[in-house]
């Protein structure tokens, strides 16, 4: 691969990481002011009822994101790692896409619940998301354990 390829993967790896930082500041940011701020367009209305449910799909999206773009992190660490040393395709990667499909599963779920809980409510909600989402990670990671296997071929072949 040619030093030019190299760069603009660099370069598209920083700059997905900054908006990954954003994107994840911003929700923070929301879910800060849900929970203090009472004037917030949508402030988090506390359900005693419920409250124990509510906290774990508060914790669950705080969690959930920060494992998403660590994981993100990584990823594209591995990657430009991997392209310095002339491997396209890194199999330290494809465990770390398993686990992005279980958080993106987990992330699923607590989106489709997360208006709920946000206005007190009790209805527990599951989505065709919650199971479609994490099957196209899953497929993702096989594809890229394929493309793995052709590139591991091939230099054998060389």
């Amino acid at each position: 691969m040619n030093n030019s390829t190299q760069k603009s993967i660099k370069r598209l790896s920083v700059a997905t990481i900054i908006i990954g930082g954003l994107t994840l500041a911003y929700l923070y940011w929301e879910m800060i002011a849900q929970l203090w701020v009472s004037s917030y367009i949508y402030p988090l209305n506390w359900n005693p009822d419920i409250k124990g449910w509510q906290i774990f799909i508060l914790v669950a999206r705080f969690v959930g994101i920060t494992a998403l773009f660590i994981l993100c992190c990584i990823f594209l660490y591995r990657t430009n790692k991997g392209l310095e040393g002339g491997q396209i395709f890194p199999k330290s990667n494809i465990p770390l896409i398993r686990w992005g499909a279980l958080v993106a599963a987990l992330l699923a779920f607590v989106h489709s619940n997360y208006a709920a809980v946000v206005k007190g409510e009790s209805e527990l909600m599951l989505d065709s998301n919650t199971i479609l989402v994490p099957l196209i990670v899953l497929l993702f990671a096989g594809l890229y354990k394929m493309a793995y296997l052709a590139a591991k071929d091939s230099n054998l072949a060389i």
